[in-house]
This record gives C-alpha cells, sequence and structure tokens, in this order.
C-alpha cells in the first residue's frame, strides 16, 4: 500500500499489515497514541511506534494502545521529560534503545506477552527503581539497564539463558536481582560498579562468568562459585582478593575458586567451604542487601 497519512499531528505510514506511528510533530505533555486510523481502504489498526517516532520530544506521558506488538528501535530515546508510559497487553518487542535516556522515567510495567528487550533498552533511565520482566521473555539485549542508578530490584524470566554484556552495569543502588536456574553464561561487565551489592552467588549451570563481570562491587560480602564454571574473565571481580582456608591468596581462575563459598570485608573474602558438586542453586542469583546509596557514573567498560 505504502500510504501515509497524518492525524492530530502524529504520521502513519500504512501497509497490508497495519499503521505504524513514524513521527510526531505536534506533542502535548500527554500523548495517547490512537489504536486506529484512516486510510483509504478504511480504518488501519496501529501496531507499531517507528524508530524514533518521539526521540526527543518534551512529552511527559505517554499511552500505546492495545493492538501494538513492536515499539521499534530509539523510539523515546532522549525524551527527558518522560515519567509515565502505558504499555499495551500485545507488546511483544522492545527495540534497541527504545527508552534509552528517559531520565524522568520512575516505573514501567511490561506486559505478559513481551518477548525481547533490546540492547540499551532502558539505559541511562537513571530514576527507574524496578523492573519486573515477565516470565515470556526469551532474550535482553546487552546494557538494557546500564545507568539505572536509582534501580533496586530486578526480577528477570525464566525463559533466558544468558545474562548478556553490561546487563546491569552501574546500578549503583540494586537490592536484589532475582533470577532463575538455567543460566548458563554472564558476560562482561554485567554487574560492573553495582556498589550496592552485597552477595554474588552464581547458580550450579553457569560455565562462564566473563571479564569485568563483578569489577568494582565494593561491598562484596559473600561470593559463591558453582562446580559448573569452566571459564572465568579477566577482572571478573576486581577489587576481590580471594584466601583458602589458610589464608593463602588464590588465583582468580576457574581451578582455584569453582565450587567454593567465599565470605568476607572490605574487599579480602576467605573461603568458609566447599560445595558439593550436585548442590542445587536458590532460585534468585541474586539476594542483595542494601549498602549506602552512592551516585555518579563511570563510563561502560571503564
Amino acid at each position: 500500500m505504502g500510504e501515509t497519512v497524518v492525524e492530530d499531528g502524529m504520521e502513519f505510514s500504512i501497509d497490508e499489515y497495519g499503521a505504524t506511528l513514524t513521527k510526531v510533530s505536534q506533542a502535548s505533555e500527554s500523548v495517547e497514541v490512537p489504536d486506529s486510523v484512516s486510510a483509504s481502504t478504511g480504518r488501519a489498526a496501529v501496531i507499531s511506534v517507528g524508530q524514533g517516532a518521539f526521540s526527543g520530544l518534551p512529552v511527559a506521558s505517554v499511552r500505546i494502545p492495545e493492538g501494538t506488538v513492536n515499539i521499534a528501535k530509539e523510539a523515546f530515546s532522549g525524551c527527558q521529560s518522560l515519567s509515565s508510559v502505558e504499555l499495551p497487553s500485545t507488546l511483544m518487542f522492545i527495540g534497541a534503545r527504545a527508552f534509552y535516556g528517559c531520565v524522568s522515567l520512575t516505573d514501567v510495567r511490561l506486559p505478559p506477552g513481551l518477548m525481547c528487550i533490546g540492547e540499551e533498552a532502558f539505559a541511562d533511565c537513571m530514576i527507574l527503581s524496578e523492573a519486573e520482566i515477565p516470565d515470556g521473555v526469551t532474550s535482553i539485549g546487552a546494557w538494557a539497564f546500564s545507568g539505572c542508578f536509582s534501580m533496586r530490584r530486578a526480577v528477570l524470566p525464566q525463559g533466558i539463558s544468558a545474562i548478556e554484556d553490561g546487563t546491569f552495569s552501574d546500578c549503583h543502588s540494586l537490592i536484589e536481582a532475582e533470577i532463575p536456574g538455567g543460566i548458563v553464561r554472564i558476560g562482561e561487565w554485567a554487574f560492573f560498579k553495582c556498589l550496592s551489592l552485597k552477595e554474588a552467588a552464581v547458580p550450579e549451570g553457569v560455565e562462564s562468568v566473563g571479564g569485568g563481570a563483578f569489577s568494582d562491587c565494593i561491598s562484596l560480602s559473600l561470593v559463591r562459585l558453582p562446580s559448573s564454571l569452566t571459564s572465568l574473565g579477566g577482572s571478573a571481580f576486581f577489587g576481590q582478593t580471594f584466601l583458602d582456608d589458610s589464608g593463602d591468596e588464590q588465583a582468580h581462575t576457574p581451578d582455584m575458586l569453582r565450587g567454593c563459598e567465599f565470605r568476607g570485608s572490605d574487599g579480602v573474602l576467605r573461603r568458609v567451604r566447599r560445595l558439593p558438586p550436585d548442590r542445587t542453586s536458590d532460585n534468585a542469583l541474586f539476594r542483595l542487601r542494601h549498602s549506602d546509596s552512592v551516585n555518579g557514573r563511570v563510563a561502560q567498560g571503564a
């Protein structure tokens, strides 16, 4: 069809599948996207918010209609005044950097049908306090929640097999991240500079922990590494010293650390026990306890 229509300052591109909101030129503080628009063949249902449709606009609240299945990359990127967004139950995909830099966004309720969250989707949402990700999600992109300084709790879904690079890096206030079994890989910088992180209890089944994954987690008092661990990246636990039962320093290698639990403070942790090889982990990867609030951020991967 290739038709373009404009309604109430919103431009829509229409094809055989429905209408995509491509540009908003006259945005008020509160925007309600219509569920359908007039086309030459009748009403066309709105199914997507297109790339950059709201990018940089001074909107404070947005309601996306039922029937929408996709929010494309950078759709709301840089909307610094956006504090509230209502997502439809039909939503399946959130694209890369869709809400990047929405510094006023405090809460977002992700619908149960969601399947994919793109890279940096909520990065630098500095006052976003919580992310409860539904079990239908099978993919969470790298750096998805990086720089969410105020995030205190994250609940991750049953369907993922990896925590990608930088997913929660610079989440300085993170108290709890609930992660189910089935994880086999924790990516590089995944929890870099999680300054309030007190415990890193990596569950059985995890085979790889990437470089810098827990670097600069200055409040760690417990580290538990599974017997399944085969790869430990450089600086994975930068800033931590591991000691054996006798007080001798241990190299940061899988052979020396796997299947062990370490406890301590101020960057020095002593092995307190070896774990049985068939030990089953708790349902959550982390149970984090809050430490002093810390502000500021180091660049990703620095």
